[in-house]
């Protein structure tokens, strides 16, 4: 028994969350947590016998501009993650450095119901509040911020707008 878009939608309007459906098997949903947004797609696959969930935006280009070793941490991170918890898998592509957490979940025979819908979706929602945590684990957290240089930055930028006229 395979489920349908229409179903999904059911359950994203009963959890109040907004969706923009993008085609006929696909859903965004944008969220946000404590200001670090993502952005949940939600997808049916083989005629509704497959639901796929997926994140992205989940550090935007920060992963391609860390420094390997930096990147090599992360990537241990998520191992950790995917290695302490249930459901939900974090990946990584190394040629375009695309990270996200993914959930899939067979439906064939049986139903998906509210509670597995939602528990997946918690899934993908929770993972915004670890944002700050691989920014950190990257070196672009605020606890990273030297000091110094943030002074530094700072004092430079007063100097342009006094070299600009514009004041300070």
């Amino acid at each position: 028994m395979a489920i349908s878009l229409a179903k999904i939608k059911q359950y994203l309007d009963e959890v109040e969350l907004n969706y923009d459906e993008r085609d006929e098997n696909t859903l965004a949903v944008g969220f946000s947590s404590e200001g670090n947004k993502i952005v949940i797609v939600i997808r049916l696959m083989e005629e509704g016998e497959f639901l796929q969930m997926r994140t992205i935006k989940h550090l935007d280009g920060l992963v391609e501009t860390a420094d390997p070793e930096k990147r090599a941490n992360l990537l241990t991170w998520m191992l950790n993650q995917n290695y302490s918890t249930k459901t939900g898998a974090w990946e990584y592509d190394p040629d375009d450095h695309d990270h996200h957490i993914s959930i899939g979940h067979v439906i064939e025979d049986g139903d998906l119901t509210k509670k597995q819908f939602v528990r997946m979706l918690s899934v993908l929602t929770n993972s915004a509040k670890l944002i700050p945590e691989m920014k950190e684990i990257l070196g672009f957290g605020e606890e990273s911020v030297d000091p110094v240089e943030q002074k530094r930055q700072e004092l430079l930028a007063q100097l342009r707008a006094l070299e600009d006229g514009t004041g300070i």
